[in-house]
């Protein structure tokens, strides 16, 4: 008897699971963070909701984090609320990249993949938030993959969703040395 042939059928994870899950497995990576799963609005658009254990924390990364980022034609906003569930703003006022590197410290101090955050002065003066030598691995149908994961250093995953910069800051994100 034949078996009947079955059309394979090809499918990528769209762009907004792929960036819900860096934020997830990133930012979420921190027992006083919890990722809400991501939902889609009336408008089309894509809503990813942070929860925030301590207020300091709650603004260090509505500050830090991409609140919109736009794939294509698909927008994807982030909030960020406190353990009260009220939404919580970035800071407005410039920051110097002391207080930027502070900042850094208050929000992932108890993210399982951050280090520190320093300020160096080269031909520009950045902040370098320091995260582990470790990879971010998740599934993403990923067909590069033999199981379909996408794999990539902490660092660059905190980068995709990170902000580069802030005010004239550049932001330079760092995988610590191993020893």
């Amino acid at each position: 008897m034949a078996v009947p042939k079955r059309k394979a059928r090809v499918q990528l994870s769209p762009p907004q699971n792929i960036y819900f899950s860096k934020v997830l497995f990133s930012v979420g990576n921190d027992l006083h963070v919890q990722v809400d799963p991501l939902r889609q609005l009336a408008d089309g658009s894509f809503l990813i909701t942070v929860h925030v254990k301590g207020t300091q924390k709650a603004r260090a990364l509505a500050t830090l984090l991409v609140l919109r980022k736009q794939i294509g034609g698909i927008i994807i906003r982030v909030q960020v609320r406190n353990q009260s569930g009220k939404l919580v703003c970035p800071i407005k006022r410039s920051l110097t990249p002391a207080e930027i590197a502070a900042l850094y410290q208050i929000a992932f101090r108890t993210n399982r993949l951050f280090v520190f955050a320093a300020v160096r002065r080269l031909p520009f003066t950045g902040v370098f938030p320091v995260f582990k030598a470790k990879v971010v691995q998740f599934f993403a149908d990923n067909l590069a993959d033999l199981f379909r994961n996408l794999n990539e250093v902490a660092a660059f995953v905190f980068r995709d969703v990170l902000k580069q910069t802030i005010g004239q800051t550049p932001i330079q994100f760092s995988t610590a040395q191993k020893k």
